[in-house]
């Protein structure tokens, strides 16, 4: 359930930040869909915008992912990340989402899933090389390949696509399944993303980031990702990686559910991260392994035949 916050009036203003200059690797403008006839206005620390937000299901590719992911999402959500709930040991983190270096040239897509939280935050990404990550939190979002994905996303409910009885509103401008298309970036590019906590409602707003060095508050993950094999049956050709957002600082309560987003980012990526996952989830896939083997080795025993008395 949402928390009811009173949410502060904007503050009129943008932060001049220090430019942070440094070689980007370039993203071409590619995507389908029909654009939603509300775009939040709000535009924190000046940053351009990835896109227009376009409506849930108004493409072919976002239909299917309304209706084959955003049902199984819901459930797992509502399962494993509960609002108001320490979700930091819940075991489902099973990839680093400071290590979203894309496998071949794509055309990634971020989908609005959810929020829970008591701000109206924003989501951003900048798109780099590894090994050149910014320095501070500052340099990031003053990188100009740092882009707004949502301006505000902030939603009159969650998971609900399509509802006639539910409407996108200028204070509540995205609904489930909503989406901005990326562009389309070269093979070996690094995407970090970044929460502007509170960012449609104050300026000067902490920005929490993948990249966990850069967070002002020494609290680690405030960014954590899983995939869809974690809560539906395993399938090796899922490009979708969620991403999951905490907007307090210090982490707050650790639910870990206040903005969920997911990324079309190809099968390739999504495999070479499951390759890589993060260090927490060893445990927990070893266990998965042990069990596999164990249930191979029984079968094996159950299946040999005994040789014929006659030799």
């Amino acid at each position: 359930m949402k928390n009811n916050y009173l949410k502060q009036t904007l503050v009129a203003g943008i932060v001049v930040l220090a430019t942070y200059a440094t070689t980007v690797p370039a993203a071409i403008a590619v995507g389908g869909g029909v654009v939603s006839p509300v775009q939040s206005p709000v535009d924190p620390y000046g940053l351009k915008l990835a896109g227009p937000v376009m409506l849930a299901g108004s493409d072919a590719a976002a239909k299917s992912f309304d209706q084959s992911v955003l049902p199984g999402l819901d459930a797992f959500i509502s399962a494993k990340l509960p609002d108001g709930r320490d979700n930091m040991n819940s075991g489902i983190f099973e990839v680093d989402p400071n290590k979203i270096v894309l496998a071949s040239q794509t055309a990634v897509r971020a989908y609005f899933v959810s929020e829970s939280g008591g701000y109206a935050s924003s989501i951003g990404m900048n798109a780099t090389t590894p090994g050149k990550d910014p320095t501070s939190w500052q340099n990031e979002i003053s990188s100009p390949a740092s882009k707004l994905i949502f301006p505000s996303a902030n939603s009159v409910d969650d998971f609900i696509v399509n509802s006639p009885s539910q409407v996108r509103t200028a204070n509540q401008p995205v609904l489930p399944g909503d989406f901005v298309n990326l562009g389309t970036f070269a093979k070996g590019t690094k995407l970090d993303f970044f929460m502007i906590a509170n960012g449609a409602n104050q300026s000067g707003a902490p920005v929490f980031s993948t990249t966990e060095s850069l967070n002002p508050d020494g609290f680690k993950q405030h960014v954590a990702g899983f995939t869809s094999h974690i809560f539906a049956a395993p399938k090796l050709n899922s490009p979708y990686i969620f991403l999951a957002f905490k907007d307090m600082w210090g982490g707050g309560d650790h639910d870990m559910n206040d903005v969920v987003i997911a990324l079309n980012v190809g099968a390739a990526t999504v495999k070479s991260l499951l390759a890589t996952p993060e260090p927490a989830t060893w445990l927990t896939l070893g266990s998965f392994l042990a069990l596999a083997v164990w249930a191979k080795r029984r079968m094996d025993r159950s299946t040999v035949v005994p040789a014929s008395a006659s030799n």
